[in-house]
């Protein structure tokens, strides 16, 4: 039921009152003047009642001895009765007094409760951070500065290790839900790498200022470890590893790197085909066996000639010799 029909209704009843108390007060001063019956007040029971039902109605009785609705006397003073519209307001404020109050308390309870319980099991929001480990790989590299088969770890491997933050909800022991919330890389994952020797030949670089000795390892008596010594000699002579391409390039040429090759024709001999062959005494006179000695005077002589090997080598492609 609204507003309307509740003032409506009670609007109706107390018009009904107010012609009872305008009936019994004319009835009282149409009565002829004699001797009053006692002294003092008239004893008037005038009895207030309120009735709210479910907070939607509110109505007003008022029991007057004789069932009129009239003037009474209190403590020698007239008590006017209210106007019809003074109880009616009267009536109205009280109703909205009590839903308001009523209202107050719903929401206050449903505020008290709310993410608190469901379904009788208490509910919990809690961040949980976990972190997670990725084990690193191994990447193979070949390299012919290795001899065949060594393996030098050129990278260390690191772990990748990961954090995560999660929102989780959980009613009673159970999880409800599991949110996340960020990813971080606490650090980044390195894989190992590990370098594979393809050569014939094992060397041992050392470093010194700015200068650096390759000392090799066999006898030169092979093609492998021949050029591992003439690689080994490059820097005494000031010339990086760029240039062992070109002289390897020119004696696979002249002798495919062997130290007893002789060209039939003209007679050069060894390595760096030396014409004649004994000049080669002039660093040692084991020139005719040692390939050693065979790539030193071979080394110097390109030096002295041409200035590196990749002069000499410009100069054989051109005329086919140097």
């Amino acid at each position: 039921m609204g507003r309307h029909s509740q003032s409506s209704s009670l609007s109706t009843t107390l018009v009904e009152l107010g012609a009872l108390a305008s009936k019994s007060l004319s009835s009282t001063s149409s009565a002829p003047s004699g001797r009053r019956r006692a002294e003092g007040p008239a004893k008037t029971s005038v009895g207030p009642v309120v009735y709210r039902a479910g907070g939607v109605a509110a109505a007003l009785s008022l029991a007057v001895s004789g069932g009129a609705y009239a003037a009474t006397q209190m403590g020698g003073q007239d008590v006017r009765p209210l106007s019809e519209e003074q109880v009616l307001l009267d009536a109205i404020g009280a109703q909205e007094t009590g839903s308001a109050a009523s209202a107050e308390g719903s929401a206050s309870q449903e505020a008290g409760s709310e993410g608190l319980t469901v379904g009788g099991e208490s509910v919990s929001v809690s961040t949980e951070v976990q972190e997670t480990t990725e084990a690193h790989g191994t990447v193979e590299q070949q390299t012919d500065e290795l001899p065949e088969g060594e393996t030098k770890v050129a990278t260390e491997g690191v772990d990748g290790v990961t954090r995560t933050t999660y929102q989780v909800t959980r009613s009673g022991e159970e999880e409800v839900s599991r949110e996340t919330v960020s990813t971080v890389v606490v650090t980044p994952k390195v894989d190992e790498v590990v370098l594979v020797g393809t050569g014939t030949a094992a060397t041992t670089t050392s470093s010194a200022g700015s200068a650096t000795t390759t000392t090799a390892s066999g006898d030169g008596t092979t093609a492998a470890s021949a050029k591992s010594i003439a690689q080994s000699m490059m820097a005494s002579h000031g010339w990086d590893d760029s240039q062992f391409s070109c002289l390897d390039s020119l004696w696979e040429r002249e002798s495919n790197w062997n130290y007893q090759a002789q060209n039939p024709s003209s007679g050069a001999y060894g390595i760096p085909q030396a014409l004649p062959g004994s000049k080669m005494g002039s660093v040692a006179a084991d020139w005719a066996t040692n390939p050693t000695t065979q790539i030193t005077w071979g080394l110097g002589y390109i030096a002295e000639r041409y200035g590196s090997p990749c002069s000499a080598w410009a100069h054989s492609e051109s005329v086919g010799w140097y």
